[in-house]
């Protein structure tokens, strides 16, 4: 508007001949009044240009230098004049000085007020500036999803680049492994041990990962990850016994530790027990020339399975051998009651009933691989198990996971460029591991990261009572899918925090009153209407459990260390431009 009336008045100043409405038809001053109006259009547009540049964090430098010069001008002008054009700037100067303080600490007491206050919790979601300073944005890292932005924005991606472990909670048919594990297995240049259940991954990735320069091994028993150019591979837990190693004893003893599953039981006498038989027997088998090309765990399962007295030779033999735990467990075994050896005997037996399968049999009896190279170069590594078989086979997982974590853990003079990732998908099949328990107490910066999986954490907490919390104390990320299950909501609903909201509430209340009079029309009536308005500060959780039981089937929720808690988005890697070029479609 004032450029407009400035134009005007510009316009009005002319003289009568060049006025933009004088009426003139000569040629000359036609051509003269069009000059005229394109130059006010011109310098219109370049003013509101100009001003409109004014206002963006760009012209900032732009702008003080603006304001201090005019301030210059009008101090000059206010000492130097000394007339009414003096007086009135000073005047005018005056007012807006006061005007400007006045309503700089106005501002101020305006804004305090408007914050809510921390009262009773200060949790909050992440905002952009949080992402910029925990350095989460960008792929650079494990990639998670993307931030939720306005659809017509491009969206960032999110990534942890931490060296802690990692922890997912996400149920059947929610996505993570669309969304989670394939993009990692296709960006991701770290070494990887993955389990699949479907061998899906194994399908999709396998191709990629090997373009990565990475040594790829699928292990899988039953033959249904079927990628083109790669052999399957096989895995022999005994080739970690070396004879030579002074530590044999105690692989001995882990890998008893990996067969028996813990129970629930107050009395875990059986269950060490059946370690113990298993851990001497093992060692026989790993030690004893005549056991020489048959050094595998399912010897060991066809031993104890033998006649009575075909075991009673069998432990007297071992009362002579030369190795002590191989010896004891002769010696204990033969001293036991006939009652007690049987119900020791019963539970070994009972750990080791996946060694009757042909397949498994067959693929623990040599090894394509080792698990010590995963720190020493590029190789990825699938566990393919068919779902339906989680239950029935989780100790052949159980065996390998726990022998890949224990060798790469001692292993801690050398440092991979990118830690070993190890994805396990559908954790709670493996039972509860102590191993893992551990590294996920003390084995953050040894060169891995773990990444367990869970359904939800009722599964957790079954598994591994009271100490189930860990597993989430100890991770530097925590991502939670939404799931119908109760617990589970409210516990990530505890996670994310309260935050204090102001409570504005209205009462309203009627006094009616009434008097008489002696006289006609003596009597009167009132009715008076009161409101109050409350302003208080009060607690709400930032999320609650409902919110998170009905999270959109897009959503995650995402705790990163040392961040507010955030709100992502699930991205299948199918829909991303660049992941779905490199994964193997399985549609096609």
């Amino acid at each position: 508007m004032f450029w407009q009336i400035t134009a005007g008045l510009i316009v009005l100043g002319l003289p009568a001949e060049a006025q933009l409405f004088s009426g003139s038809s000569s040629t000359s001053g036609n051509g003269a009044e069009g000059g005229l109006r394109i130059g006010l259009v011109l310098a219109s547009t370049a003013i509101g240009f100009g001003l409109g540049w004014l206002t963006t964090d760009q012209a900032r430098n732009a702008r003080l230098i603006i304001g201090g010069t005019i301030t210059a001008v009008v101090l000059m002008m206010v000492l130097l004049m000394d007339n009414a054009l003096g007086w009135s700037m000073a005047l005018a100067s005056s007012f807006l000085g006061f005007s400007v303080a006045l309503g700089w600490w106005a501002r101020a007491g305006l804004r305090s007020l408007a914050e809510t206050p921390t009262t009773f919790g200060s949790s909050r979601w992440a905002n952009d500036q949080d992402l910029v300073n925990g350095d989460v944005l960008g792929d650079e890292g494990i990639a998670l999803g993307e931030t939720l932005t306005d659809p017509s924005v491009e969206n960032d991606f999110i990534s942890y680049k931490g060296d802690r472990h990692l922890f997912t909670v996400a149920p059947t048919r929610s996505g993570k492994g669309t969304t989670q594990i394939i993009p990692n297995l296709l960006t991701y240049e770290g070494s990887m041990l993955v389990i699949d259940p479907k061998g899906e991954n194994a399908m999709i990735t396998a191709k990629r990962r090997n373009e990565l320069g990475q040594e790829v091994h699928i292990v899988d028993p039953w033959g249904i990850a079927h990628v083109e150019g790669f052999e399957p591979s096989t895995f022999n837990p005994f080739d970690w016994l070396d004879t030579r190693d002074p530590d044999l004893s105690e692989n001995a003893m882990l890998l008893a530790s990996a067969l028996v599953v813990e129970s629930n039981s107050k009395d875990p006498f059986w269950d060490e027990e059946a370690k113990a038989l298993l851990q001497g027997l093992i060692m026989y088998v790993a030690t004893d020339h005549e056991e020489d090309g048959k050094r595998h765990l399912p010897r060991v399962r066809e031993l104890l399975v033998q006649r009575q007295t075909d075991l009673k030779e069998l432990f007297e033999k071992m009362a002579q051998s030369f190795h002590p735990i191989v010896r004891s467990t002769g010696e204990r075994s033969l001293q036991k009651e006939e009652k007690m050896f049987a119900s020791v005997l019963a539970s070994a037996q009972s750990h080791t009933h996946f060694l009757d399968s042909d397949r498994i049999a067959a693929n623990m009896k040599a090894s394509s691989f080792k698990f010590e190279d995963l720190k020493t170069r590029p190789m990825t590594i699938f566990l393919v198990l068919p779902a339906d078989r989680l239950n029935t086979f989780g100790r052949w997982l159980r065996l390998l996971v726990q022998q890949a974590i224990t060798v790469n853990a001692r292993n801690i003079e050398t440092k991979p460029t990118k830690p070993i990732l190890f994805i396990l998908d559908e954790f709670a099949a493996l039972g509860k591991l102590s191993m893992i328990e551990q590294a996920y107490g003390l084995m953050a910066g040894f060169g891995m990261q773990i990444w367990a999986i869970v359904q939800d954490l009722n599964q957790l907490e079954r598994i591994y009572g009271k100490g189930w919390q860990s597993f989430i104390a100890n991770a530097g990320m925590i991502n939670y899918f939404g799931s119908s299950d109760k617990m589970t909501a409210e516990y990530f609903s505890s996670l994310c925090g309260e935050m204090t909201v102001w409570n504005i509430s209205t009462a309203l209340s009627k006094a009616i009153g009434s008097s008489t009079g002696s006289g006609q029309g003596g009597g009167s009536s009132s009715t008076t209407d009161t409101s109050s308005d409350t302003h208080a500060a009060a607690q709400r959780k930032l999320i609650y459990p409902d919110e998170l039981m009905r999270l959109s089937k897009g959503q995650q929720l995402v705790l990163i260390e040392d961040l507010p808690p955030l709100m992502a988005k699930k991205v299948p890697w199918f829909e991303d431009e660049e992941l779905k070029e490199l994964g193997c479609n399985l549609q096609n």
